[in-house]
């Protein structure tokens, strides 16, 4: 099943009665956008995959949930420690990347003398150290391309909308299971949007 399958299938599990009601008794009429964002995104969607109809697919997206669970979620890796939703710097590794490229391209060779090495670590050390100076003192950074500004611009706009318009939606408790559903409907409409725009940003679609 692919990922926007199982995405599907997590929302509308999230939206059943069955799950509203199990959010109410466990948690009350506590309705933050936090806790309905991780109830869909965990005990909903990855930590029960729909089934796909083969036994050895559903036994290996079993699998794959628990050790996500267990790792990723309640482990040692906290979603705190990974999770970029809130990050508002480089997205990508393209700046590691070009760095280990400079690199390569500066030694010539894949295994050069620890002499050679340690010369050019020195140099390195040299001008990290040096631009670190300039940048506290007011030197500006280097500009990105408009494109890229663009970009980081749109999708940061998006994600304050989304989280305006989820607290909007969760802003009032839900006292029935009817009120909860309606929350519910809503935050996956919302979430949906803001995926779409996301996947658009990106040039996924």
């Amino acid at each position: 099943m692919c990922y926007v399958a199982w995405f599907e299938e997590g929302i509308r599990r999230a939206t059943q009665p069955s799950c509203l009601r199990l959010d109410q008794a466990t948690h009350g009429n506590d309705s933050s956008a936090g806790l309905c964002c991780s109830t869909i995104a965990w005990d909903w969607w990855l930590r029960f995959p729909p089934p796909t109809g083969a036994v050895a697919t559903d036994t290996k997206l079993q699998e794959l949930s628990d050790y996500f669970g267990r790792t990723w979620v309640h482990g040692d890796f906290p979603p705190e420690l990974w999770t970029h939703y809130d990050n508002n710097g480089p997205r990508t590794t393209n700046a590691a990347e070009g760095w280990h490229n400079s690199l390569n391209t500066h030694f010539g060779t894949p295994h050069p003398s620890l002499r050679v090495f340690l010369h050019w670590l020195q140099k390195c050390q040299y001008e990290v150290q040096s631009r670190c100076i300039q940048l506290v003192a007011g030197r500006p950074p280097k500009e990105q391309l408009p494109a890229y500004v663009a970009v980081n611009t749109e999708l940061w706009n998006a994600k304050v909308r989304y989280g305006m318009d989820i607290g909007s939606v969760f802003a009032c408790p839900a006292f029935d299971a009817s009120a909860v559903q309606y929350s519910r409907l809503c935050f996956r409409s919302l979430t949906e949007m803001y995926l779409r725009r996301c996947s658009h940003l990106f040039g996924c679609n």
